[in-house]
C-alpha cells in the first residue's frame, strides 16, 4: 500500500496540484495502483494554482471553505484542505489574517507589508514599507508596528499611506534594577487595537542573560502601565501571546541552566493585572524550550521542544499542548510543531523535520488530519495560521 508521506512527497500541496497534459496519465496510474493494491485513499484533487473555483460542488451548497495560510522559505500559500488558493514567491519573515478575516498580510525579509485578499488570493498593488520585522493586526484590515526608539504605527491595508503615530515612552521599571545592569531598547511583544505589551531587558553589559520587566499601553494615547518583572525566567523574552478578546496574556520564557540545557516557563495573567504568574507545564524530561504560544479558538495552545543535555542540539521530541480547565490535553504526536483546528473533525499539523536543531527557525511538513484522512500537503513549512474564531 502506498504511505500517504510517499504520495505527499509525489504530490506536495506547495509544489502545484496541476502539471497540464500530464494530469491525466498521472493519475491514472495512481488510480490502476489503488485499485490493484486493494487501498482506499483520498487525494488531493488537482487544481490550477490560484484558482479559486470550488472543488465540491458549488459555494452557495454548503458552508464556505475553512482556509488557512502558511510559509515556508520562498513562498507564502493560501489554501483550504482540498486545494491552493493563491501562492506568492518570496522570503517572508511573518503572514497571517487581519482582524476581519477579509485579508492576509505578509512581511517579506526587507521590511515590507503586502495584502493578499483571503477569498481570492490576489495580492493588492499597494505595500507598507514597515522597516520592520513584526507586523500585528489591530482591528478590521489595520495593522501596526513598533518603530524604535519608542512610535506605534498604524495603517490600513486597503490605504496605507495615510499612518498614525503614537509616541510611547515607558517610566522606570517598578521593580529595582540590579547595580551594574542596564535596560537594552524597548521591544514591542504584542499588540491589538486596545493594548500594547512591550518590554524592556536588564543584563549586565555584553551578557547573554537577562531579565525582562513588561509593560502595557493604550495604542492610541500612549498612556503606559507598568506589569511587573518576569521573575524565573533568566533569558529575554522576545514574544506574548495576546487573548483575542485582550483580557488575557501568556508569557513563553525559557530558564536557563548553563549554555546547553534550560526549561521552559509559562506564565500567565489577566489584564490588567498586577504581574505574571507561572503556569505549570506538563513534566517533561532533560531540557526544554517553548518554540510557540497562541490561542486557537480561545484555548491557550503551546508546542514546546525538548532535547538531551549529552545532544544540546538534536531535538529528542516536539510537543503541542492546549490548556483545559486547570490541566493540559496533549495534541498530536512527539514531532508535532503546531496544531490547528479547521473543524471540529479536521486539523492541520505542522510535523518537525529529521534535520531540526533547538535554537534554529524550525521547518517541517504540514499535514492535513480529517476523519479518515492524513494527507501531506507540504514540505519545509515554517508557520502555519488560521483565522480569527
Amino acid at each position: 500500500m502506498i504511505g500517504t508521506r510517499a504520495l505527499g512527497r509525489l504530490y506536495p500541496l506547495s509544489a502545484g496540484w496541476f502539471a497540464g497534459g500530464r494530469c491525466a496519465v498521472v493519475v491514472s496510474a495512481i488510480v490502476w495502483l489503488v485499485f490493484s493494491t486493494g487501498c482506499a485513499l483520498r487525494l488531493p484533487i488537482p487544481v490550477a494554482a490560484g484558482s479559486a473555483v470550488a472543488l465540491r460542488g458549488s459555494v452557495a451548497a454548503g458552508p464556505p471553505e475553512r482556509s488557512f495560510v502558511f510559509r515556508s522559505g520562498t513562498e507564502v500559500v493560501l489554501a483550504t484542505r482540498d486545494r491552493v488558493v493563491a501562492r506568492h514567491p518570496g522570503h517572508y519573515a511573518d503572514a497571517g489574517f487581519t482582524r476581519d478575516n477579509s485579508h492576509i498580510y505578509a512581511l517579506d525579509a526587507t521590511g515590507t507589508v503586502r495584502a493578499v485578499e483571503a477569498r481570492g488570493g490576489a495580492m493588492l498593488p499597494g505595500s507598507i514599507d514597515c522597516r520592520c520585522d513584526r507586523v500585528f493586526p489591530l482591528h478590521g484590515t489595520t495593522v501596526g508596528w513598533w518603530r524604535p526608539p519608542g512610535d506605534f504605527l498604524q495603517a490600513d491595508l486597503h490605504e496605507p499611506n495615510p499612518v498614525v503615530r503614537v509616541t510611547i515612552s515607558l517610566p522606570a521599571p517598578p521593580d529595582p534594577i540590579a547595580a551594574g545592569n542596564l535596560l537594552g531598547a524597548v521591544r514591542l511583544l504584542a499588540a491589538d487595537d486596545r493594548t500594547l505589551v512591550l518590554a524592556e531587558t536588564e543584563s549586565p553589559p555584553g551578557a547573554s542573560w537577562g531579565l525582562t520587566h513588561l509593560f502595557s499601553a493604550d495604542p492610541e494615547t500612549g498612556a503606559v502601565r507598568p506589569l511587573g518583572r518576569v521573575d524565573g525566567v533568566n533569558t529575554a523574552i522576545d514574544r506574548v501571546a495576546l487573548h483575542p478578546s485582550g483580557g488575557e496574556l501568556a508569557v513563553p520564557g525559557y530558564q536557563r541552566d548553563g549554555k546547553t540545557c534550560g526549561a521552559a516557563r509559562l506564565l500567565w495573567m489577566e489584564l490588567p493585572g498586577p504581574r505574571p504568574e507561572r503556569l505549570d507545564l506538563p513534566p517533561d524530561t532533560g531540557c526544554s524550550v517553548l518554540i510557540d504560544v497562541r490561542w486557537d479558538a480561545g484555548e491557550l495552545t503551546v508546542a514546546r521542544l525538548q532535547w538531551q543535555p549529552g545532544t544540546p542540539d538534536r531535538p529528542s521530541a516536539a510537543m503541542v499542548w492546549s490548556r483545559r480547565g486547570a490541566g493540559w490535553e496533549r495534541r498530536g504526536g512527539d514531532d508535532v510543531l503546531r496544531h490547528l483546528a479547521l473543524t471540529p473533525s479536521a486539523t492541520v499539523q505542522l510535523r518537525r523535520g529529521d534535520r531540526d536543531r533547538v535554537h534554529t527557525e524550525h521547518a517541517g511538513e504540514l499535514v492535513l488530519a480529517a476523519d479518515d484522512e492524513i494527507r501531506v500537503l507540504a514540505h519545509d513549512v515554517l508557520d502555519v495560521r488560521v483565522p480569527y474564531p
